[in-house]
């Protein structure tokens, strides 16, 4: 069986023959993925996103280290038949690591972690001392 499938290139033989090489070498080792993050201060806490489908809530390690968030996880290539022929490989597999220092104004002890659709949200939430405070003038 032959798979084809459009990716907007225009081509010539020789140079589909080259890429097709490099696919098939990428397909015998895992990548390595890093996921993309966001990061988002709000008056209360840090918001931190990463994309992340297709794990579960136990294949996460998320923890502060030294006035950091780190989080790491490992996504595992699926168990294929020996004589499986792979035609297309674009997913990443293996583990990943991000580590982010925190702000002094970040309270390490309270950190919250959800999974849900696919991301990853951690919330670290200010120290009280550092949030603002309104102060009534009579």
């Amino acid at each position: 069986m032959e798979l084809r499938y459009e990716n907007g290139w225009t081509g010539n033989g020789w140079l589909f023959d080259r890429m097709n090489g490099v696919v098939q070498e990428m397909t015998r080792t895992p990548r390595r993925i890093t996921p993309s993050a966001d990061v988002v201060e709000e008056k209360d806490g840090y918001h931190f996103y990463f994309e992340m489908p297709g794990l579960n809530n136990d294949a996460f390690d998320v923890r502060v280290d030294h006035g950091s968030l780190v989080v790491t996880a490992e996504r595992k290539q699926p168990e294929r038949a020996t004589d499986a022929r792979v035609h297309v490989a674009e997913r990443g597999y293996g583990t990943f690591r991000r580590a982010f220092e925190l702000p002094e104004d970040a309270s390490p002890d309270r950190v919250h972690a959800a999974y849900k659709d696919g991301v990853l949200e951690i919330t670290v939430e200010k120290r009280p001392e550092s949030k603002p405070v309104k102060i009534q003038v009579n």
